[in-house]
């Protein structure tokens, strides 16, 4: 069988899987949808440029490589918006517009019927190779930052040596004596390599994508798994195993620690008078007035209904006292618009300190459940600090 129709039945079927698999990401799943369109278009215009070369073989093709051209620099072009909708970068419409439509016009419009076929060839090929630096060196710092340096050098790397083989190729056509040397080598074989090195780049680029789609999702699933879908803390799993973190270091190192449970006073009174979203508002304002309120070492977690639960990393006894009064007095000053009215809270507040390593978790948060307790029996909108428990 011709070398040529292998290629060519390879390019259809990798490039068209990967099409596919673009459009079921996007469309069926959801997963990064305008990204994954835009990377759909760059996998279909680049298998079709690929498939330039071996039709051209197979078909005898006038101008097969200004097509192309064209059709690799508006596959860049759709990597290069994919990526900046996925990283929420800055789009760059008008130059992509100007690029899209000059190429295409240049070669297609000027160079074709010009006869300038070298020109096009060049002037193409250092465009791509253009494109490619640009894309490698915009995404490198935004995808450090969201994942990783190895995945972003990778990128790079991957996209600057494609730079590099599109640059050396347009050297190479734009210097006669290059090109007739080149031409007089097994230029069949010398195309092929090209081409070859040109999916293996384009398999490679498509996998990385494909990868940071994967990893945004492993993430999203991690922070939903850990934290409260309504408030945004973190969620009762999450704060006890921080909890047992917390104790671990006590038990090894005496690193103390104190835990507030806080419990918003008569909440189901703003449930059965003015409904669930009410209520709902009232969870976000404190979550958030907490969390506004609380230290960066600090972690604020939802519990469970209306109870919160803050955990104080360093924090003895008389500073837990006080890190709860100052909370409690910012919820007092909060101020929730709904309807017509405005609803105003408090918040009780059992308080216990990590002091003693043979105490138990579970023992420290009964502890605090019923300082909690003693908080509510004793009038509400107070703090109540659990009797110390230290070690005999």
């Amino acid at each position: 069988m011709d070398v040529n129709a292998v290629f060519l039945a390879t390019v259809v079927l990798v490039h068209g899987l990967v099409t596919l698999i673009w459009w079921m990401a996007g469309s069926l799943l959801g997963l990064s949808r305008r990204a994954a369109g835009h990377w759909m278009v760059a996998a279909g215009a680049n298998g079709l440029a690929l498939s330039m070369l071996p039709l051209h073989a197979l078909l005898d093709l006038p101008a097969h490589l200004l097509f192309a051209n064209v059709l690799v620099v508006w596959a860049l072009i759709s990597m290069r918006r994919g990526l900046q909708s996925f990283l929420r970068l800055r789009h760059t419409d008008l130059s992509h517009l100007i690029v899209s439509v000059g190429i295409a016009v240049f070669n297609l419009a000027i160079c074709i019927p010009m006869g300038w076929m070298r020109v096009g060839e060049v002037i193409g090929t250092a465009l791509i190779a253009g494109l490619l630096w640009r894309t490698a060196y915009e995404n490198h710092g935004p995808l450090s930052f969201e994942f990783s340096e190895s995945l972003a050098k990778s990128h790079s790397t991957v996209l600057g040596l494609a730079g590099a083989l599109f640059a050396g190729a347009a050297v190479v056509m734009s210097i006669p004596s290059l090109h007739e040397a080149w031409r007089q080598v097994n230029a069949e074989l010398t195309t092929f390599v090209f081409l070859f090195t040109h999916l293996l780049v384009s398999i490679a680029s498509s996998f990385m994508l494909g990868y940071m789609v994967v990893m945004r999702l492993v993430k999203k699933l991690e922070h939903m798994s850990h934290h409260d879908s309504l408030t945004g803390l973190l969620n009762r799993r999450a704060i006890e195993y921080l909890l047992d973190r917390e104790m671990q270091r006590l038990q090894r190192f005496g690193e103390q620690f104190s835990l507030l449970i806080v419990d918003i006073d008569h909440f189901k009174r703003i449930n059965d008078r003015l409904g669930h979203a009410a209520g709902d508002a009232v969870l976000c304002a404190i979550a958030q007035t907490l969390q506004a309120h609380a230290r960066e070492v600090d972690r604020v977690a939802r519990f469970g209904g209306e109870e919160f639960c803050v955990l104080l990393p360093h924090t003895l006894h008389d500073g837990a006292v006080l890190a709860a009064e100052r909370l409690r007095e910012a919820i007092n000053q909060v101020c929730i618009p709904w309807g017509d009215e405005t609803i105003a809270v408090t918040i009780s507040t059992g308080m216990a300190t990590a002091e003693n390593p043979a105490e138990t978790l579970s023992a420290l948060m009964r502890r605090a459940d019923e300082a909690l307790y003693q908080a509510k029996t004793d009038g509400r909108n107070r703090v109540v600090a659990a009797p110390r428990a230290m070690a005999a």
